[in-house]
Parts: C-alpha cells; sequence; structure tokens
C-alpha cells in the first residue's frame, strides 16, 4: 500500500468533508461548540457555507463525473490534496480540530452507532479497528490494554505529512467529547491523557481547551489513555441487534477496499505472530495464495515482505521503548534478530539514530 493505493470509500470521505452538514449557519453556536474566537469568524463562517465541495474534489483530482460517488475510491495522496484545497481555501490550519469538536455522535452515522451499541468500552474500540481498516487504510487504530490502562492508539499505515495532524486532531476531538458524553465529562473514567507523535503545532493551546486531561507532544506515539477499568464497562447505548443492524447497513450500503490489500494482511499477520514472525511462504500459506504470488502482489503495491516485516519490527521496537523497556537483547530476541548488533543496524537504518539515543532523544523527559 502506497500514497497512490485507491482504497479509501469517496462516500466515507464525503460524510467528513461535507463541512456544511456539520457547522451551524450561525457564529456564536459554532464558537460555543468549538471552543475557538477569533476575528472574522463571521467571513471564514460563510467562506464554509459557501464551499463548493465537488470544485474542491476537482481541483484534488477526483474526477466524480463519470462514476459518482458511490462505489468510487481515492487515494491517501488525493486526499492529502483535499486537504490542503480545504485549509488553504478557508485558511484555517486548526481545521482538524475544528472539524472534530462539531463532529456529533449523529453526524458520524451507521458508523458512530456501530461503535456505541456495543456490549462494553472494549468492544465499541474493537469495532473502531475494524472501521479504520475498512473506511480509511492509510491509518492503522489498535487497542491496547494492561493491568493499569487503556490505550487506543493510531499509526499512519502511509506517511500523512504535512497534514498528520489534521487527521489525529479530528479523529481525537471527536473521539474525546463522544466519549465523555457517553461516560460523563467529570467522571473518574475519563481520559488521563492525550499523546501526540508530533511537535506542538502554533495552534497547540486550543487542544488544551478542547482535551480536559494532560496533553502531550513528541510522545512517540498518537494515543488516548485511559484507565483499565474503562475497558470493561457497560456502554449506556449497548444494544446488539442495533450494533449488528448499523454494521450491516454501513458495510451493504458503502464498498470497501481496506481489509483486502494485501499489505495491510500480512502487517496484520507479523502483528499476531509477536516474537514468532513467519517466514514469507508460511505468510503466504496464511493469507491464501503461493509465496510466488505474495511476492508478486506486494510488488504491485510497491513493498516487499522484508519491508513490511521491518516496519513491524520498527513499530514495536518504539513501543517497547514507550512501555519503559531498555534491554537490547531482549527486544533483539523479540524481535527475532540473531544479536543486538543486528538489531542496532537496523534501528539505525529506520530511524536514523541508534536505540540509545533514540531513547535519550524521546522518552528522558518523560520519565
Amino acid at each position: 500500500m502506497n500514497l497512490d493505493t485507491k482504497c479509501i470509500p469517496l462516500a466515507h470521505l464525503q460524510t467528513y468533508m461535507n463541512l456544511t452538514v456539520s457547522i451551524p449557519e450561525n457564529v456564536d453556536t459554532v464558537e460555543r461548540r468549538s471552543g475557538i474566537r477569533m476575528t472574522g469568524f463571521n467571513s471564514k463562517l460563510n467562506k464554509i457555507l459557501n464551499l463548493n465541495q465537488f470544485e474542491m474534489y476537482q481541483k484534488a483530482g477526483i474526477d466524480t463525473s463519470s462514476q459518482g460517488i458511490d462505489g468510487h475510491f481515492v487515494s491517501a495522496r488525493q486526499v492529502l490534496c483535499l486537504v490542503d484545497e480545504v485549509i488553504k481555501h478557508l485558511d484555517l490550519p486548526f481545521l482538524g480540530l475544528l472539524m472534530g469538536s462539531l463532529m456529533t455522535l449523529t453526524y458520524h452515522g451507521m458508523a458512530g452507532l456501530a461503535v456505541v451499541t456495543q456490549p462494553t468500552m472494549l468492544k465499541s474500540a474493537k469495532m473502531l479497528e475494524r472501521l479504520f481498516s475498512e473506511l480509511f487504510p492509510p491509518l492503522e487504530m489498535t487497542t491496547h490494554l494492561n493491568k493499569k490502562e487503556i490505550r487506543i492508539q493510531i499509526d499512519e499505515n502511509v506517511p500523512l505529512n504535512p497534514y498528520t495532524h489534521f487527521f489525529i486532531e479530528l479523529n481525537f476531538v471527536s473521539f474525546y467529547n463522544i466519549y465523555a458524553d457517553l461516560v460523563g465529562h467529570d467522571s473518574d473514567m475519563m481520559p488521563e491523557r492525550v499523546e501526540f507523535s508530533y511537535s506542538e503545532p502554533a495552534w497547540g493551546h486550543i487542544y488544551r481547551r478542547y482535551f480536559r486531561c494532560p496533553v502531550v507532544f513528541n510522545a512517540g506515539r498518537n494515543a488516548f489513555v485511559a484507565p483499565s477499568c474503562v475497558a470493561n464497562k457497560d456502554m449506556p447505548l449497548a444494544n446488539r441487534l442495533m450494533a449488528l443492524t448499523a454494521e450491516r447497513a454501513l458495510f451493504e450500503n458503502m464498498p470497501t477496499r481496506g481489509m483486502q490489500l494485501v499489505p495491510l494482511r500480512l502487517r496484520r499477520l507479523f502483528i499476531k505472530a509477536y516474537g514468532a514472525f513467519p517466514s514469507l511462504e508460511v505468510a503466504a500459506r496464511e493469507l491464501g495464495m503461493s509465496g510466488r504470488t505474495l511476492r508478486r502482489r506486494l510488488a504491485e503495491e510497491e513493498t516487499s515482505y522484508q519491508q513490511e516485516l521491518d516496519l513491524v519490527r520498527k513499530r514495536f521496537a518504539i513501543e517497547y521503548f514507550l512501555r519503559g523497556g531498555k534491554s537490547l537483547t531482549e527486544l533483539s530476541h523479540l524481535l527475532g534478530y540473531s544479536s543486538t548488533s543486528v538489531f542496532t543496524r537496523a534501528f539505525r537504518i529506520w530511524t536514523g539514530c541508534s536505540p540509545t539515543e533514540y531513547i535519550n532523544k524521546n522518552f528522558k523527559k518523560q520519565s
């Protein structure tokens, strides 16, 4: 999978980019709900309400004239072009925060309903994982649970710079507000912190208006962290029949390709096999194809078995350091390297520095 892989349903993208639906035609309402006050907001609001969505699609190289929206897939590169066009047109660098703050549960439609009607918070998080995989494969959401905390983490399957912050802002602010509505804003189950992998942007102060918990930049990951007791909390809107109905309606009406992408399927196989990565031939059998076919399918996506394995190893290594792990011997063994020196060489290729340098640069200030 790369920036030009057409795997994002345009119908899903339309849900997020149709700003005229999410923004009320009243400046005071927008400012109250978003928490943002700025000079010239009236003129910006008029720009938003008069935004021609299909004109923006055309500028981003998304042609809907022949195929329409249903059944049309776009690439991450096209989405980045679209985000760039909209942000520049509106002159709103923090558009992700604004959009996320205005996205109520009903805005997410069947996808939102499928999530909040699950029996527990953990089940809801697992449903979110699937939605990310199916509807926006450039991002991958994973849930991590231990005795102390539950962490919802978002990683990039392809680099979305320079607008990584837009996608993370939009999703995390929307998550936070819906979550707070479900558990109560003053509940002891509210998030303990929100972490961002990137440096604090010029509008970092706006983050702290939205999240009533510590906000950590340069954290090495994008994560929404809450107490572990949240995992088994009953969802207030739990309804098994409604959850199944919403999920079925969503995927019947919106074709998806995410789960069929071979590189992503291979990565998921590696993740499940942490500590015992399969050979190419074994992985191919697990994916229902020959080794030759797997090589060809990966080459078509401009990647390889080794590139995908290294990507997963890098992610596991950084996660190990984030959890406070320091033994290079242990980590090298877990990742299947013959020695710490071989692992260190690989890590330097991935990050441009040694594991020790990486820890000192990124995590010393957090300890």
